[in-house]
């Protein structure tokens, strides 16, 4: 029974990273920052104009088929999201799910299923009645109309299928960017988000929440992977001091400057840069230039001034080859 217990609250876990995976998404644009177990709710999405959208994540491992307790999860988040209500100010509120059969009601079950997204409005009415009769033995209920039940498919231990809807999700969010970037970056980004909401989660201190430039650093970082650099720019370095470049990268680029306002920065300086030669010499030309202005970004103990050339211009010239994506990625989250 022990172990039984730890794996449903593992699993309840899992779907709430996963749950604010696809709600940070949809609120991309206007999204602020994320936090799991905050002050309020299980997920809070704070937007840009402060006010929040609150969600309570409620899983069934057995979603396909047990619908015990769905009604006393819907119960649940309604009392709950009622109390978040009167401390904040609510722009939506969500109960997110992965039963396909939240109200255990068979006139509304057959929308549920798939990835879904229901607004009081559009309940069924049987649907209606139910939250209405729950609200109605709450004190300082919820406003019905800022309400909204919310399913995707999370079930079995098989994570291809398990994943398969929050996947999509990010693929559907890396499509609306139209910025041509790798392949297989949907897959990459669920670890690293699974990861950071995780982390974030878990911090005492629920003040602390992860912000949209966090969120989409990720992106930034695997669209100027050292290894996309092309020949032609590599071949300049020591292949030993190469070696050592790709060594250092990772950790260095994740600790540079302001990450996010330091792509921000070398980019608003190319863009000054004059140079009539075509784009690939041009890119060339601003890094060989201008690498000594951004050197001291990348000092790190015990490096020889060699590599840190080598490190700086890599950086550099990552960052300007891919200033299209770069820009239109910042440009599609509103950032």
């Amino acid at each position: 029974m022990r172990d039984r217990r730890a794996h449903a609250v593992l699993f309840g876990f899992d779907f709430q990273v996963n749950a604010a995976i696809i709600l940070m998404l949809e609120n991309i644009k206007e999204l602020k920052s994320v936090r799991l177990e905050g002050n309020e709710e299980d997920i809070e999405l704070t937007l840009e104009n402060n006010q929040k959208i609150l969600a309570q994540a409620k899983s069934v491992e057995n979603a396909s088929s047990d619908f015990s307790y769905v009604r006393a999860n819907l119960k649940k988040a309604l009392t709950t999201l009622s109390e978040g209500t009167q401390k904040v100010e609510a722009k939506q509120l969500i109960l997110i799910t992965n039963s396909p059969n939240p109200f255990n009601d068979e006139n509304s079950r057959s929308v549920f299923w798939g990835p879904t997204r229901r607004p009081f409005s559009t309940l069924p009415s049987s649907a209606q009645i139910m939250v209405k009769a729950y609200l109605g033995k709450i004190n300082n209920p919820l406003d019905p109309q800022k309400f909204t039940v919310q399913v995707f498919p999370f079930e079995t231990d098989d994570e291809a299928e398990r994943y398969k809807a929050v996947v999509q999700a990010i693929n559907d969010f890396i499509g609306s960017l139209n910025a041509n970037t790798s392949p297989g970056l949907g897959k990459k980004l669920l670890q690293v988000w699974h990861n950071d909401i995780f982390v974030n989660g878990s911090k005492k201190d629920a003040a602390i929440q992860l912000d949209k430039k966090n969120i989409i650093w990720p992106i930034i970082v695997l669209e100027t992977d050292i290894s996309r650099c092309e020949e032609g720019f590599t071949e300049q370095f020591d292949a030993g001091v190469y070696d050592e470049v790709v060594h250092l990268y990772g950790e260095t680029i994740d600790s540079c400057c302001e990450r996010l306002d330091f792509f921000t920065r070398v980019l608003f300086d190319y863009n000054k840069f004059q140079c009539s030669k075509r784009p690939m010499d041009k890119c060339l030309e601003f890094v060989n230039q201008f690498w000594e202005d951004y050197k001291a970004e990348f000092t790190v103990p015990g490096i020889d001034n060699e590599t840190l050339e080598a490190l700086t211009k890599t950086v550099l010239y990552n960052v300007v080859r891919r200033r299209i994506i770069i820009n239109k990625i910042k440009q599609g989250v509103n950032l």
